[in-house]
């Protein structure tokens, strides 16, 4: 083996397609030999083989987490709760064995299930402790889940069974705040126990019924300010009324007080009772004597009449007596004058004593009632005298008179007052019914969205209030085809490392010796970065069509598989071809930096600080995100960027290989494959 000098007796030396010619011809030689033609095959197939087992190992292994296996432990008993039954360790046991989520097995005591995790029978415990729904259920500490986990027997196992600790408490969560839900608001149908929506209800109807009784108000103050106008006017009459009736009584107190002392005046001017009966006793007497004394003057009459012819006789007779015959007859003559006269006398007064009899007999029968009259009069007289009031009690009734006026008065005032203030009150009680209608009118909206946004909606709903609704770009249907990208990358760069155990990717024939160092890159660069093409071509076909992993451009999926698969190549040639065996080191070390680097499976940014910073100058960086944009339209599929990186790396890789590659020369016998068989 020879250092890499010059030779200016080389007679290819002014020809560099001869050189070409030589060093392709030295290269295409090696694939003569079988054993190196079914290593170059296996240089081709090995990376699909890799992405093959790499990407069918992790394709989906939370699918099969129900093989995974864990302990049960349920000591909960259910309890009465709002007048419903609540278990919710029943509940999330039955949960778990009908869903299955992982291979679980019950057991009868916590101890038990923490002794299969200590033996490694099982990956965790869930354990139930008793007292949870109570706890659950009422105030005080959250009830606990117990999550008895193994870190040294499976680390991932732990994380995935905190994961779903956490998973499990936010779905009891939601189930706890459905049922505390159900007995706030209540359930849809309805239900006899209070609750939010029983109340909104009654509120609402008692909005309907406050705008109803404020349109009954409005109304009822209509009738009122018109009722106080008329009582108004009634008022107004009524003060004017009583202002008379004041004057009224003032007079009638006076005349009554007149009309008192008048009848005092009369009773003491009457006779007395006992006069009045003697004067009917008298007029009756008196008519009774003078009936008698008409009578005696009459029979007197008829005995003058008698004396008179007595007399008229005895005159006769007593002139014929002698001696004194003549003056007996005198005497008897005057005797009958005289009897004459007293004969005119008795006629006359029993003439007198018939009139007086008559009179009498009139006068009489109207003394009698006149007597009783007078009797009754002055009765009558002393009742008024009793019943009418004293002076004080006038004087009383004057004033109260008075004041009925001054009342009245201050009636027709304060009913003005009233009137103006039906007339605000009327106001008032329209903005009463305007606001009571808007209220009613608020209430029914707001029982509307109560109904449209909560009570539509069930507990569960709203026990977890937000409902995250996932909006996918750029979908990928599982773990696997998740990987692809990394794992496909990833076997580009193992297939161009793979070259170096297959070739000598630093020697060439000595003949090459005096050629330029572009030719000398071609001829050891060209089937390489064939070979590396088919690389990426059968990744591509094997993702597509063993995998069946659904690529969104294939075409371009393919171009940046070629891209990148080019650009490992260029950069194993350029270490290899500089170092040497060390270039092979390095390239593993480059390797294992892009795969921590390279945000493949976690993103770069949970990554340290060192990480991050060289994450965008490598070209599996590049390659990744090409892959990414093309087999799933991530970033919009914007792919030309990453693509352009690549390319710049390969141009890069070659022009360094081209001017600092420090070629090896043996003699064209002695040119051979790196590997033996």
């Amino acid at each position: 083996m020879q250092s890499d000098r010059k030779s200016s007796s080389d007679p290819n030396s002014s020809h560099p397609a001869g050189y070409l010619r030589t060093g392709l011809a030295a290269e295409l030689t090696l694939f003569r030999t079988p054993k190196v033609f079914l290593a170059a095959l296996a240089i081709v197939f090995v990376p699909s083989l890799y992405v093959l087992i790499y990407v069918s190992s992790v394709w989906d292994p939370y699918g099969n987490l129900r093989q995974l296996p864990a302990a049960l432990v349920n000591q909960d008993v259910p309890v009465a709760h709002a007048g419903r039954k609540v278990d919710l360790g029943g509940e999330i046991v039955a949960t778990l064995e009908r869903q299955r989520p992982f291979g679980f097995a019950r057991y009868d005591t916590p101890e038990a299930a923490r002794a299969a995790v200590r033996a490694g029978e099982v990956f965790f415990a869930l354990v139930i402790p008793a007292g949870f729904s109570h706890q659950a259920m009422t105030g005080g500490p959250p009830a606990q889940l117990g999550l008895y986990v193994s870190e040294g027997s499976n680390y991932t196992a732990s994380i995935l069974s905190r994961r779903f600790g956490s998973d499990l408490a936010q779905a009891i969560n939601e189930k706890l705040g459905g049922e505390r839900w159900t007995a706030l608001i209540g359930e849809t149908g309805g239900t006899d126990e209070p609750n939010l929506r029983g109340g909104l209800q009654a509120l609402q109807k008692g909005g309907k019924q406050l705008a109803e009784g404020a349109g009954t108000i409005h109304a009822g103050s209509l009738r009122l300010r018109d009722g106080l106008g008329r009582a108004q006017e009634g008022a107004g009459r009524v003060a004017e009324g009583s202002a008379q009736i004041a004057g009224g009584a003032s007079r009638l107190t006076d005349g009554m007080k007149q009309v008192a002392a008048a009848v005092a005046s009369i009773r003491s001017k009457l006779p007395e009772d006992r006069k009045v009966t003697e004067l009917a006793q008298g007029s009756h007497t008196l008519a009774r004597g003078a009936t008698g004394l008409k009578q005696g003057l009459d029979q007197i009459g008829e005995g003058v009449r008698q004396l008179d012819a007595g007399a008229g006789e005895l005159q006769q007779g007593a002139g014929k007596v002698p001696f004194f015959g003549g003056k007996l007859s005198a005497g008897a003559g005057r005797l009958r004058a005289g009897i004459g006269t007293l004969g005119e006398g008795i006629s006359r007064a029993s003439t007198g004593a018939t009139q007086l009899s008559d009179g009498m007999n009139q006068l009489d029968p109207a003394i009698q009632p006149l007597t009783a009259g007078v009797i009754q009069l002055n009765a009558g007289l002393a009742t008024l005298g009793d019943k009418l009031p004293p002076g004080d009690q006038l004087d009383l009734f004057d004033r109260a008179m008075g004041q009925l006026r001054d009342g009245s008065a201050s009636l027709s005032a304060g009913l003005n007052e009233l009137k103006a203030g039906a007339g605000e009150l009327e106001q008032g009680s329209l903005e009463l019914e305007s606001g009571a209608s808007r209220l009613a009118d608020g209430l029914d909206e707001t029982a509307t969205r109560f109904e449209a946004g909560l009570a539509g909606a069930s507990a569960e709903k709203l026990a977890a209030p937000v409902e995250v609704r996932v909006e996918t770009t750029a979908p990928v249907p599982n773990n696997g085809q998740a990987f692809a990208p990394y794992f496909s990358a990833l076997s580009l760069w193992v297939g161009a490392l793979m070259m170096s155990f297959v070739f000598h990717l630093r020697r060439l024939p000595d003949s090459m010796r005096s050629a330029p160092r572009p030719v000398k890159w071609f001829a050891k660069a060209s089937t390489l970065l064939a070979m590396g093409a088919l690389q990426a071509t059968v990744v591509v076909g094997l993702v597509r069509v063993l995998l069946d992993v659904h690529l969104a451009h294939p075409w371009l999926v393919w171009l940046a598989a070629v891209l990148g698969s080019l650009a490992f190549v260029s950069a194993v040639l350029l270490f290899m071809s500089i170092l040497g065996d060390v270039g092979r080191l390095l390239a593993i070390v480059l390797l294992i930096l892009q795969l921590a680097a390279s945000g493949g499976i976690y993103p770069v940014e949970l990554s340290p600080v060192f990480y991050q910073k060289v994450h965008g100058f490598l070209p599996f960086t590049f390659l990744v995100r090409s892959f990414r944009a093309t087999m799933f339209s991530a970033f919009e599929g914007r792919w030309g960027l990453a693509a352009s990186g690549l390319l710049v790396f390969t141009v890069v890789a070659m022009l360094l290989t081209v001017l600092l590659a420090r070629w090896k020369y043996v003699p064209r016998e002695s040119y051979g494959p790196a590997v033996e068989f």
